[in-house]
């Protein structure tokens, strides 16, 4: 299979926006593909279906993972390895060394949007169960990499890296629960520094075949590969839908059919993002959500950017926050912390307690 081929289907999958077309753009060219259980092994399938019970939890690990390799961009940037004492400590001391000259200038509308382009949400296809496309800037991996790190479980690649929140190489496929009937979920990335190509795969629920099916074989994830490795060609940049940008550099992950629940299924800045807020209560970084006219042609405000929960409060605390406070505890695993609590007005605009949760 040419790279124009492996062009062509990538080019199919990222502008499916169901799962029937994804099912269709593989047949196609089904000749080349052949199928890898994720992981490397193929007793994978309660590993990877018992890691999540929300699918807005999961998506949040997808924004983990996003901010993780920004900040090691940053790093590897900045000539450091982040595996060194040179390295920041913690996530909040990266964020002061790598964003020295903008982080605390992100309460500033203009400022804040610029940086939550780096890590975008795209929605695209049905409005009951949305295609979602996870795009960030960041590290970045080559295609001969993608096994060892988003293909493989429970590998601990970055457990020496003090200043990440993902450990164990779970994240990544918490939310494939949460995709369509099949679990399709593409993935592809570009290193940091431009140097070799862009690789991709795609992620689904092995189709057990009748054989299987009489044996009561359990099934599995596996991941997609052309005459035998990742998939990959090279590019300059591509256009999938960013807003303000083109593809160049980083990772883009899509989930398509995402089963979003009951009550966050509209445009994504409205009911989506205050679901968002409530799991990412203080994100290092901000991120950007966008929707599409063609999803909501009658919604005025399809791009917001999205600071967390905490961020929330603190703009909007003369309304919703009778009062705050914060207190100082000592925990024997993790140390000392601060816990900062918020006590909520009874009603607001006469809109009560349980009304104001969302």
């Amino acid at each position: 299979m040419s790279e124009n081929e492996s062009q062509k289907l990538f080019q199919q999958l990222i502008t499916a926006n169901c799962d029937e077309a994804v099912t269709a753009a593989v047949g196609r060219h089904e000749d080349h593909i052949g199928w890898c259980p994720l992981g490397g092994n193929e007793n994978n399938f309660g590993v990877i279906e018992n890691q999540q019970s929300s699918p807005i939890a999961a998506l949040i690990e997808k924004v983990t993972n996003c901010i993780d390799a920004i900040l090691m961009r940053r790093c590897f940037e900045g000539g450091i390895d982040p595996k060194s004492d040179d390295a920041p400590r913690t996530m909040a001391q990266a964020v002061e060394s790598f964003f020295a000259s903008t982080h605390k200038s992100w309460y500033l509308g203009p400022v804040r949007r610029e940086q939550a382009e780096s890590i975008q949400i795209v929605a695209s296809g049905s409005t009951k169960h949305p295609c979602l496309l996870v795009y960030d800037d960041g590290e970045g991996q080559h295609p001969d990499e993608f096994e060892t790190t988003f293909l493989s479980l429970l590998r601990g690649n970055k457990n020496e890296i003090a200043f990440v929140q993902g450990k164990y190489n779970m994240g990544g496929t918490g939310a494939i629960v949460f995709c369509g009937k099949h679990r399709y979920h593409l993935i592809g990335s570009r290193r940091f520094d431009g140097t070799g190509d862009f690789g991709f795969t795609l992620i689904r629920k092995h189709p057990l075949t009748d054989e299987e099916a009489k044996s009561k074989r359990s099934t599995w994830y596996e991941y997609l590969k052309i005459n035998g490795q990742i998939p990959w060609f090279p590019i300059t940049e591509l256009e999938l839908g960013l807003a303000n940008r083109k593809f160049t550099t980083g990772t883009i992950i899509k989930l398509y059919d995402y089963d979003l629940p009951a009550g966050t299924r509209g445009a994504l800045p409205q009911e989506p993002r205050r679901a968002i807020d409530q799991f990412l209560f203080e994100p290092a970084l901000p991120i950007y959500l966008v929707d599409t006219p063609e999803r909501y042609p009658r919604n005025r405000v399809l791009q917001i950017d999205c600071f967390g929960l905490t961020y929330r409060l603190e703009r909007e605390e003369n309304k919703y926050v009778e009062r705050k406070f914060s207190v100082e505890e000592a925990d024997h695993d993790i140390g000392r912390m601060k816990i900062t609590c918020y006590v909520f007005k009874a009603k607001v605009e006469g809109r009560s307690v349980k009304k104001l949760e969302t």
